[in-house]
This record gives structure tokens, sequence and C-alpha cells, in this order.
């Protein structure tokens, strides 16, 4: 996870242990995280370069309050939450006429009852989130040569932020609130889409997981 050098104070060692890795450093902010077996933890790590006392120390100074702070910033940020159950990824090739196929697509699909369709693109794929009801839908449209990949059994959270979502660390925030639950992310995006001057960030997870994913992420919105 991180070097050792034994010529570094020990100080900038924590650091180190510490912002290299997100779930130590809000566990830390949400007092999760133990002192004592921490500083042995990055004793160990760095090979008994440090004494225990000197590195629980350095911990102790560390400015947690710091973190739990912006923890709280992010969680303020969030205006809305909303999730929904039985949502697919599909990757495809992306080719010109697959670009001109999803534009048809996207016209087919109903807003206003909420069904889902995010789409991000790079030069060569395409990852397609929509309903799983609608999936017959997008083959007819594009053919299955084309697809790369398909994940199921998926659910989206939707959270509706300010457009400063794009300052640093909130969206690592998030991501690192849904580790210290336990929750793996299958794949994150962001939209502008939303109405006024607010953003959309798109979140998949696993079905069985949505339920705590949802609930972790309500708990950072009300961090106080």
């Amino acid at each position: 996870m991180f070097t050792s050098d034994s010529a570094r104070a020990t100080s900038e060692a924590v650091k180190e242990a510490i912002e290299t890795d997100g779930v130590i450093k809000y566990g830390l902010a949400m007092g999760l995280i133990n002192q004592r077996a921490l500083a042995r933890y990055i004793q160990v790590a760095t090979r008994e370069t440090y004494s225990f006392e000197a590195i629980l120390s350095a911990i102790r100074r560390y400015p947690i309050k710091e973190s739990s702070a912006k923890r709280e910033r992010v969680g303020k940020m969030i205006l809305k939450l909303s999730m929904k159950n039985k949502v697919v990824e599909v990757s495809v090739r992306n080719r010109p006429e697959i670009q001109l196929a999803l534009a048809h697509f996207a016209g087919e699909v109903n807003y206003a009852v909420g069904e889902t369709f995010w789409l991000v693109s790079s030069p060569e794929v395409v990852a397609i989130t929509i309903d799983s009801r609608n999936e017959d839908k997008l083959y007819s449209k594009i053919a299955k040569r084309d697809v790369l990949r398909r994940l199921e059994n998926l659910a989206e959270i939707v959270i509706e932020m300010p457009t400063i979502v794009y300052m640093p660390g909130v969206v690592s925030a998030i991501t690192t609130e849904l580790a210290i639950n336990d929750v793996n992310i299958m794949s994150i995006s962001a939209s502008g889409e939303a109405p006024g001057p607010s953003e959309l960030i798109m979140i998949l997870v696993d079905e069985k997981d949505v339920l705590k994913a949802y609930q972790s992420l309500e708990r950072l919105s009300r961090a106080k």
C-alpha cells in the first residue's frame, strides 16, 4: 500500500498510510477504527521502522476532525436519493451505426414513468444501462454480435447533488462510504440532466447490496 523510508519522519509515514487508504481515513473520521490497532498495522506495514508509541502519537496528531468535517460537507450536498432494481448494463462496440441505433432507442425510452437510460461512451466501447424489461427492445436496434459484455441482477442508486459535485473529494467520499459498508460498486457515472443547477450521479451495485448501499448513503446525508 505504501513504502517505508527510515529517513522520513514518523508523521509522514502515518499521513501516507491514512491518506492513501480512503477506508482508513473515513473510518477514523467516523470513529470506527481503533487508533492503537491502526498504529500496530502501520508498524507492521512499515517493517517495524518506527516505534509503536511514535506512530500512535502521530495518529493522534493527525487532523481527524478535518476529515470528519469534510464527510459532513459531502453529506449535506446530497439533495435526493433514489433506488431501483432490475437494471442491466450492456457494453457494445462503439461504431457510427451503433451511435445512430442508440439515438433511436433513446427516443423510445419512457422517462415520464421513470425508465432508466444511461450511456457512457469511450472510443471503443459504449456502456448502456437500461431497465431489464427494455433489453429486447435494445437488441432490436443493435445486433447481439456487437455486444461485448452484459451485467445483470443490478440495481441503481441515483444521487442528486449540486453541480459542485466536481469539487475534489466528493465522489471519493461517496465511494469510500460504500466501501466501508462492504458494497461493491459495479459502475458509476454522472449526468448534468437533473432539473435546475444540480448533477445526477448513478451508481450500479448488485441487487443484493442495494438496500445496504442506499442506507449507507442515507446515513451520509444525515452526517453531523
